[in-house]
This record gives structure tokens, sequence and C-alpha cells, in this order.
């Protein structure tokens, strides 16, 4: 009875194992480029159908991502953000000059948020990737829509390049912060 179990056992190995192999033999890992720039996860291609890293997606398309892992469901909400930064004399700007000190405040206008947030975060990035929080808040208030204007803050740009300015929202269900909104500071 041990042998004909084994056998059986055997057998039905045999057979999967063959199928799992006919199946991936249908599917290829793809590259992913976003921007013109190669992402750390591929893709995979699979009878027509392309699949690609939530997670990755989240970061560059500036979108917040649930998941709720009971439902198996993941909902995707991409608010639209604008930001402008203001200097000291409350005039639009995107450029200062290397080595100078410069006082701003950033201005956020987001709606179509369809999720409730709990905060929101701005930092800046010098181009050694050294990031600063210019600032953080809770968010009291939920709304689909609100604008946003940061308290002053002081910086000194020491190196020529380009000093992205990140949005972050954290939704009230993961708790994490996710990219919403960018712009880049030119320093010349």
């Amino acid at each position: 009875m041990k042998i004909r179990k084994l056998t059986v056992l055997f057998i039905a190995i045999l057979f999967s194992g063959g199928t799992m192999l006919y199946a991936a033999s249908n599917s290829s890992v793809i590259s992913v480029y976003i921007n013109n720039v190669l992402q750390d996860k591929g893709g995979l291609s699979s009878d027509g159908e392309t699949y690609l890293s939530l997670s990755q997606l989240s970061d560059n398309l500036h979108s917040l991502i649930a998941w709720d892992e009971s439902k198996k469901m993941v909902k995707i909400y991409k608010p639209n953000v604008n930001i402008a930064l203001l200097d000291s004399e409350k005039k639009i700007f995107g450029a200062v000059k290397n080595g100078s000190r410069n006082t701003f405040t950033v201005f956020v206008q987001i709606d179509n948020l369809k999720t409730e947030i709990s905060d929101l975060k701005i930092t800046i990035s010098n181009p050694g990737n050294e990031t600063d929080t210019i600032q953080t808040q809770h968010i009291e208030e939920q709304k689909e829509k609100f604008w946003f204007r940061s308290s002053e803050f002081t910086y000194t740009f020491n190196t020529k390049g380009d000093y992205p300015i990140l949005v972050y929202l954290k939704d009230t269900v993961s708790k994490e912060w996710a990219l919403v909104g960018e712009i880049q500071l030119s320093v010349v």
C-alpha cells in the first residue's frame, strides 16, 4: 500500500512540475523604464498580459496605494498635486544662484484626493541626496481638495544642479508615506 501511495505521489509531482515548467515557458521577465530610468524591479509578460511592481509604480506615478490583505484587494489613489515655490517677497521662482542662502515657502494645491490622509510632509534634497524636511503637518480636516502653504524655510544652496522638493501624504489605512508630488529647483 505504501509503494502504491508513493508511486501516485511521484507521478503527481512529476506532472505538476512539468505543468509549472510549461506555464513558466510562456512568460518572460521584462525591463521596466520610467522616464528613461531603468527600474530595480522588472516586470513579467505572460500570455499577452504585463505585470509590474505596484510599489514601484506608486512612487513613480505619485499615487497612494491601499492594500487590504483580508479582501485581497488593492486601491490606487492618484491625487492631483501642484507645487509652487514662493520667495521671501511672495514671488514664484524656480532657480537660485549657487552659494546663495534663500528663504522660501512651498505652496501645495491638492485636489481629487479620494482617500483619507493623516499627514503631509515636504522635503528638499541636494544633488548629493542629503535630505532635509521642510515641514511635516498633521491634517485634521478631511477634504477632497485643499491648499497648504509651508512655514518659511531657509536653505543654503552649495552645489549646482537640481534640488527635488517632494510632497508626501500619509494615508490613514497603511500609515505609510507616499510620494504624491515633485518639483525641481535649479541651482545655477
